[in-house]
């Protein structure tokens, strides 16, 4: 599903484009990388919690870059509601909980 929100032009990775949409309230879910350093994700877990965006820490650099045909990746932002709902729903059925706003 990622991929399919990337090719869709409603995804941003990478720490300074994540930061940019989150700042801007054009988020609606981060996804961020378990591998990601602690700064990262207590960094990102505070920015969506400020946005009013769900986030949830998932899989691993390789897979986050993987799942939308780039290089690694720590964060991902979705910009799209529908999107957004999707992927939550995947996350829910998984069992997968959110992470509070740190910082």
């Amino acid at each position: 599903m990622l991929g399919l929100c990337q090719r869709a032009g409603k995804l941003v990775s990478g720490d300074l484009a994540a930061e940019q949409a989150l700042r801007r309230r054009r988020g609606h879910l981060v996804l961020i990388a378990a591998d990601a350093s602690e700064r990262t994700q207590s960094k990102f877990a505070h920015l969506a919690a400020q946005a009013g965006a769900p986030c949830y820490v998932v899989g691993t650099r390789a897979d986050l870059g993987g799942a939308i045909g780039k290089a690694g990746r720590a964060v991902v932002v979705v910009q799209s509601r529908d999107f957004a709902r999707g992927i939550l729903g995947i996350l829910r059925r998984e069992g997968v909980a959110p992470v509070t706003g740190r910082g």
